[in-house]
């Protein structure tokens, strides 16, 4: 026999306490990437190897193995996702000998013929009558073995050539679907500052638990083309990929910095993560920052809102960049309790920008805009005067800003009330009302087309 023809024998795996170790980059939208370094026992020459220690939403066209020591070759991969069931087991076995107990503890034994799910066709080999048996009536089906090229879970099937004998660590990279996270702040206003806390939720449907795994997060939007990689029985990918690069070590704490075009957390300390199980972990520590609290009223909008905002800069309290995430607020109530007082959503926002926070709208102020003359002044100019009334029905004074969106081809010829128009000409009036006061004003908007 050649040496080419080798017959491939299958190992167990056996990992070295050692050099297990996982590391886990989690990214939005579903996408993560995972580093897996352990060693495999080998005999010398060409050999199976089946590796299941992965997730069941691997993508198999992005596998990566690195031999870390001494050198080995992978000279084939698969990826075998043709998991044992029942119907796919009983499949297998059409025209091959079964024996069934019924639950009235009959017996038969015979060839199969066919099985819909719902009913087994059997060649009784007594008899040699076609039995019909209903799968509500089998209590016991007894078969010969498993059959070959059955897995109980998603494995990586390497044919691997060793130099000699002996233990090889390896590093395995992979993306994966499975993993998500999310940020939430909860936060306490005192109408001056915002006491600010950070956790983030991480949830973990990969169909694998990790054991003291390096996490890392990225924040940001990276690019990946929209293609389904998971589930599928024919999702098989035959390749070799090598390379030498060692991957960086973990951070030594819980820390932010950029990355490319996006920001990376990462954590100081191992955690673990069960298959279907949801964890959350602080971000950052309690952080005091200086916020300003507002009203704004949109014209034809339905309401007055209640907005917190504050700049993302270390002299405000912050200064760091902030995953995108839902920002709850609560204030202290006069018997010492907090209330919640609402929340809103914020994307990815990095130092120097500035963060609204839309808790709701406000009871007590109340906004008004109607139309109240238009008129054409050539085919190509038309005008139109809006009238803007505000009240603040509360017992206190309010600061409210009235703002309006022009479009290209409009502006204002005259107002009643001052006003700021910015790069993108956003229109605002700032008005101060009195309580229980009411303060109405007009302003003529000119539309050329």
């Amino acid at each position: 026999m050649k040496r080419s023809a080798l017959v491939l024998i299958l190992l167990s795996i056996a990992i070295s306490a050692c050099w297990a170790e996982d590391w886990l980059t989690i990214y939005n939208d579903d996408l993560s990437l995972v580093r897996s370094q352990f060693e495999v026992d080998l005999e010398k020459g060409n050999q199976a190897y089946n590796y299941d220690q992965i997730t069941s939403r691997i993508e198999s066209a992005s596998v990566i193995v690195t031999p870390l020591k001494d050198p080995i070759v992978v000279a084939e991969q698969n990826y075998e996702y043709d998991l044992a069931n029942t119907a796919q087991i009983m499949l297998k076995y059409i025209d091959r000998e079964v024996a069934i107990i019924t639950k009235d503890q009959s017996n038969y034994v015979g060839m199969m013929r066919f099985f819909d799910g719902q009913s087994i066709g059997l060649v009784e080999n007594s008899t040699k009558k076609l039995l019909m048996i209903s799968n509500s009536e089998v209590q016991v089906i007894r078969l010969a073995e498993l059959p070959p090229n059955f897995y109980t879970k998603p494995t990586l099937h390497w044919n691997l050539i060793a130099p000699k004998k002996g233990k090889y660590p390896l590093q395995l990279t992979y993306l994966t679907g499975g993993f998500s996270w999310n940020v939430t702040y909860n936060t306490i206003w005192d109408g001056k500052k915002l006491i600010f806390n950070s956790w983030v939720t991480i949830g973990n449907t990969s169909g694998r638990g990790f054991e003291n795994v390096n996490l890392k997060l990225i924040a940001g939007e990276v690019n990946k083309i929209q293609q389904n990689y998971y589930g599928g029985r024919s999702g098989m990918a035959k390749q070799t990929m090598m390379e030498n690069s060692m991957a960086d070590a973990a951070a030594p704490e819980f820390s932010e910095k950029a990355f490319h075009d996006f920001h990376m957390y990462t954590l100081d300390q191992k955690v673990s993560f069960a298959n279907n199980q949801t964890k959350q972990i602080q971000l950052f520590p309690s952080k005091d920052v200086k916020a300003e609290g507002r009203y704004e009223y949109y014209l034809f909008g339905d309401g007055v809102q209640s907005i917190i905002t504050f700049k993302n800069t270390a002299e405000q309290g912050m200064g760091i960049p902030l995953p995108k995430g839902t920002i709850k607020v609560y204030k202290m109530d006069s018997d010492n309790n907090l209330e919640f007082i609402g929340e809103d959503q914020i994307d990815h926002t990095g130092r120097n920008e500035t963060v609204r926070i839309k808790t709701g709208k406000a009871f007590d102020l109340v906004g008004k805009t109607m139309v109240t003359n238009q008129k054409t002044v050539s085919q190509r100019v038309s005008e139109r005067t809006v009238q803007v009334t505000m009240r603040n029905n509360s017992l206190e004074n309010k600061s409210i800003g009235v703002l309006y969106q022009l479009n290209p081809n409009s502006k204002i010829i005259s107002s009643e009330k001052p006003y700021d128009t910015d790069q993108n000409r956003k229109v605002t009036f700032m008005l101060d009302i009195q309580p229980n006061k009411e303060v109405v004003y007009s302003f003529v908007e000119r539309t050329e087309y």
